[in-house]
């Protein structure tokens, strides 16, 4: 198995391990940090307009945040997150199209994320804001075994990109899956975080400011 893996299946409300994933080999223990040595740049990655300062971006996490929220969502968040919310603590993004690298039949071939939750409570479009993940897993019925929703996309009220734990658990290193509420669909888009904000690119038709 290569570094995608997919699935298309119907979830029911008791699914609580997931099917085939990633092999264990293929999850990465300690990511290389994301930097400009391995391809990173941040220029343009935000998009910084009102709407984003105002309901997304929280200010930098101190220690003793990170480990609240830590508590508060029962995970353990991977260095390469913590790493970006300390340089830009979510937001809306202009890099939000991940092409998927070999589609199949019945799942999309590109996800298109808006935006990227920061490690916070008080804006309601943090972690653990308003509209958090936890209000976005309990009110679009998402399976709440997969872990932490961390991305909105294009498909309002439907899909939502995560930090799967189910194959880590709790203190691991989380695959990035992509799932749909609304079919069961979810597709396993990189053996983890660095490696998932690696393959976000500028929309076509999206222009950065």
């Amino acid at each position: 198995m290569g570094l995608f893996s997919f699935l298309k299946r119907k979830k029911t409300a008791t699914d609580a391990e997931p099917a085939e994933r990633l092999d264990a080999d293929e999850i990465a223990v300690s990511p290389q940090p994301l930097s400009s040595e391995n391809g990173f740049d941040m220029n343009g990655f935000w998009h910084d307009n009102p709407e984003s300062i105002k309901r997304h971006i929280c200010p930098p996490p101190t220690d003793e945040l990170i480990h609240e929220i830590e508590d508060e969502l029962g995970y353990r968040l991977p260095d390469s997150y913590v790493g970006l919310m300390l340089r830009h603590n979510g937001g809306l993004v202009n890099r939000c199209r991940f092409k998927v690298a070999h589609p199949v039949e019945g799942c999309p071939d590109t996800v298109y994320i808006t935006d990227i939750l920061g490690i916070g409570r008080e804006p309601p479009y943090s972690l653990c804001g308003r509209f958090g993940s936890a209000f976005l897993i309990d009110s679009r019925r998402h399976n709440k075994n997969i872990g932490i929703a961390i991305c909105n996309t294009t498909l309002p009220g439907r899909a939502l990109v995560f930090l799967d734990y189910r194959k880590c658990g709790p203190n691991g290193e989380p695959c990035v899956t992509y799932a749909d509420a609304l079919d069961g669909t979810e597709l396993v888009l990189a053996r983890n975080f660095t490696s998932f904000i690696l393959g976000l690119q500028l929309n076509n038709a999206h222009r950065e400011v």
